[in-house]
């Protein structure tokens, strides 16, 4: 091969050989050019017209620097078919007699090793002279080409300037890389203007449908620009005519750094309405365990250490974050929840401490900020702490311990003031135990730790669920038997299972009498905090035999025990109820 090449140049051309043998090609194979008949050729054109609007002039400008010799400039799209060519008039006959001209598709597979393959391939530039090329029929040649992309960074397709070798120059790869950036640089330009005239089509729909009066105004106060509430106000001639700031509306000034564009715009404002969120008397009970964590919650809210909610799944610890919050110094701040189980491990950094423009493929263009800087001055509530990775919890412990993030991608650090309250379902020092979870970041949450009781240990299931129905529905209401069926349900999904179960017997019941044949759930849940012998482990998954050993009891118990009533409900007959009966032992008490 040429030494004209650079070595980076040299490497991409060896492993594009290298490509070429493992196809079975042979250097001195015939060219199996392939061309598109004049209707596909149009097609393409059009599927690639926006491409082709801004190259045709770039070309067409770059011709008289190589008319005096044998060129031909090509483009091709990103699958490697040539869709545009110019070409001295000498070279056009040789041009066509390789398959350099629209229609034919120079990728590696069909051409050989050559500069538009090799290019679209690597997406790089690449010079390919004379025997850099595979197929011995284009040793004569000596090519340059260029990739191109879109806004978004997609390759869209390649420049190409082949010449023979007798009149290469070392300025033709410089050239048609100028070329490429030029054509490049027409097309970002040209969807930027597309993006900023959607833009202001947009924002003039917007204004013009936007109940509130806006108006634009010079430096002399003078109206320029009104949508239709204002004009509808002031008048559809308001335009040219002066307007005083009255009460009611809010002045903000835009003006670039050298002050030579000012404009105002007048606003009258709406009311921003605040996310309410919990406050201690949004929580139910009587139960003396409940009572004492709530009077505990309310001393923690005066405080600024960090807390630590523990219970199982379904108790109410946001509800308890959130009442803290709201009874706090910090109520009129942020209170930020994040779901710690629900982040991806690649996004945690991301996610809790923000990431700037670029950080990251996908990112937003102007970057983000993160949960930390979001809650500053508030409260950021972390649940599911339990279920973070080690990594995470790494890069936790010095936000928690130094009041200090640092962005993705940013080398700048930034101060957050926020008050910490954690939550989990699972037992952390068991965590720390088995190294699932850092022992110096639990001791940094552990400032003040509440442990909230599962339902199964309330002495106040029965008045607790009349409190929930009457939210859910103010005519339901539950029967004796029906609150005794609650007392016995162990709860492994807690106050949310409740809710729930509730939710549907309302709706069983119509509004009506709630008994235990409208209370619902599943009874092959498996669930970590449900009751065993030792008040922990899991909730036994029921056999066929005693499902329907207690959906015949709770059956006969609901209709007291009239064994017509409950064949009906059962859907079986006297007799098919009365064997069973025998077969199970069951006797009215």
């Amino acid at each position: 091969m040429s030494s004209v090449v650079y070595s980076h140049e040299f490497e991409m051309i060896r492993e594009s050989w290298q490509r070429c043998y493992a196809q079975g090609f042979l250097p001195t194979d015939s060219v199996r050019g392939q061309l598109l008949s004049e209707s596909q050729i149009r097609s393409l054109q059009k599927d690639s017209r926006f491409l082709l609007e801004h190259a045709i002039p770039v070309f067409n400008s770059l011709f008289p620097l190589y008319k005096q010799a044998d060129y031909i400039a090509v483009l091709t799209d990103c699958q490697g078919t040539i869709i545009h060519a110019v070409s001295t008039p000498q070279f056009q006959e040789l041009a066509d007699s390789i398959y350099m001209r629209p229609g034919a598709n120079w990728l590696e597979d069909t051409m050989g090793t050559n500069a538009m393959g090799v290019t679209l391939r690597e997406k790089k530039p690449v010079l390919v002279y004379g025997e850099d090329h595979f197929y011995q029929t284009n040793h004569f040649l000596a090519c340059a080409a260029s990739p191109i992309f879109n806004a978004q960074g997609e390759l869209i397709g390649a420049v190409n300037i082949s010449c023979r070798i007798e009149q290469y120059t070392s300025s033709l790869l410089p050239l048609v890389t100028m070329l490429a950036d030029t054509l490049q640089n027409r097309l970002l330009l040209s969807d930027a203007h597309r993006e900023h005239l959607f833009t202001l089509r947009h924002m003039e729909k917007l204004e013009n449908e936007h109940p509130t009066p806006l108006l634009t105004l010079d430096n002399e106060q003078r109206i320029i620009r009104a949508n239709r509430a204002a004009e509808r106000i002031i008048g559809r001639d308001c335009l040219g005519k002066e307007f005083r700031i009255k009460e009611g509306y809010v002045m903000e000034t835009i003006s670039d750094h050298s002050q030579k564009l000012w404009r105002s715009i007048a606003i009258r404002p709406r009311p921003v309405s605040k996310q309410k969120n919990y406050v201690f008397d949004d929580i139910f009970g009587t139960c003396p365990t409940i009572t004492r964590v709530k009077q505990l919650a309310v001393r923690a809210a005066s405080m600024e250490m960090p807390l630590l909610l523990s219970g199982e799944s379904g108790t109410g610890k946001e509800l308890f974050a959130q009442s803290i919050h709201s009874a706090s110094a910090r109520s009129d701040q942020p209170f930020i929840a994040v779901n710690c189980s629900a982040i991806p491990e690649d996004l945690v950094e991301s996610e809790l401490f923000g990431y700037e423009r670029g950080a990251f493929t996908g990112a937003k263009a102007d970057g983000s900020i993160g949960k930390f800087e979001a809650a500053h001055n508030g409260t950021l509530f972390l649940d599911e702490i339990g279920d973070m990775s080690l990594r995470a919890q790494a890069a936790l412990l010095r936000a928690v311990q130094e009041k200090v993030i640092t962005p993705v991608g940013s080398v700048k650090s930034k101060q957050v003031n926020v008050r910490i309250i954690a939550a989990t379902h699972k037992h952390l020092p068991d965590e720390i135990r088995s190294k699932h979870f850092r022992e110096d970041l639990y001791y940094r949450l552990k400032g003040i730790q509440l442990t909230l009781p599962p339902l199964r240990k309330r002495s106040d299931i029965g008045a607790l669920a009349t409190y929930l129905l009457r939210k859910i529905d103010d005519d339901a209401f539950l029967s004796h038997d029906a609150l005794s069926y609650l007392h016995r349900h162990s709860w492994p999904g807690n106050v949310r299972e409740l809710n729930s179960i509730l939710s549907q017997a309302a709706f069983l019941a119509d509004g009506g009498i709630i008994e235990p044949m409208h209370l619902q759930w599943e009874q092959d849940l498996t669930e970590e905090n449900a009751p065993s012998s030792n008040g922990a482990g899991a909730y036994h998954r029921q056999s066929l035999e005693e499902t329907e050993k207690e959906t015949i009891l709770r059956t006969l118990d609901t209709t007291r025990w009239n064994i017509s009533r409950a064949a009906q409900l059962l859907q079986v007959s006297r007799n098919t109820l009365y064997r069973k009966l025998t077969e199970y032992g069951f006797h009215r008490q």
